[in-house]
């Protein structure tokens, strides 16, 4: 009754975020790891127009390469039901994006009517992306194979993208593959990590995201 609150994470799940940050700095070099900018839904960071169209979403695709990096990939929107047809955003959830590479190279697939909220849209197209940068290094990277999703979630806040990564799902009303707690955990220990003012990312989160984020940074 009067003990400490539970940590909103396990020990185990802090160590693997920690060491996923770790791997991050040591494959992708220190230079790499000193330019992270902690990336805004602003013009500084993104160059597209308004409009749901796919060359606006080729646009945004190619914004978000930049700052991993990756090359430009295509993207184009899945064949789906208008979102007026369906019962809810929530149904989104489970084909939001795509990553297909062949013979013939990679392309992203992605639910136009995600694009309605553009938070949302960066998370799930930064996913996607995210799946490139890592495609080499599955088997190395911590928790190997069967963290692969769960490591591209991550990765998405080592690279920058934290914001996108905890307002994007609470849009949705769907988690992804992280939990929003630890999704908040590991964009403190960003935060922490590149001595960032929490109010920079604090000022584009809803109450709830908030709310995680600052009782991470207490437990950081």
């Amino acid at each position: 009754m009067f003990g400490r609150a539970k940590p909103s994470i396990s020990a185990d799940l802090r160590d693997w975020i920690k060491d996923s940050f770790d791997w991050a700095d040591g494959q992708f070099g220190a230079s790499w790891s000193l330019t992270r900018l902690l990336v805004t839904p602003t013009k500084t960071f993104f160059s597209a127009p308004g409009g749901q169209t796919q060359a606006v979403a080729q646009t945004i695709a190619n914004d978000i390469g930049r700052q991993i990096p990756v090359r430009e990939i295509p993207v184009e929107p899945l064949n789906r039901l208008s979102g007026e047809y369906r019962h809810s955003y929530q149904s989104l959830g489970e084909t939001g994006g795509l990553y297909l590479e062949d013979d013939d190279g990679a392309l992203i697939l992605y639910d136009a009517e995600m694009m309605h909220r553009p938070l949302a849209f960066i998370n799930t197209m930064t996913h996607e992306l995210m799946h490139h940068r890592l495609g080499p290094f599955i088997s190395e990277m911590p928790g190997g194979e069967p963290a692969h999703e769960l490591s591209t979630d991550l990765h998405c806040i080592t690279h920058g993208f934290g914001i996108f990564a905890l307002e994007g799902p609470a849009q949705m009303g769907w988690s992804g593959y992280m939990t929003q707690e630890s999704r908040a955990f590991a964009l403190a220990y960003f935060l922490n990590k590149h001595s960032m003012d929490p109010k920079d990312a604090l000022q584009w989160l809803s109450a709830r995201p908030a709310k995680a984020l600052k009782r991470a940074l207490k437990e950081l």
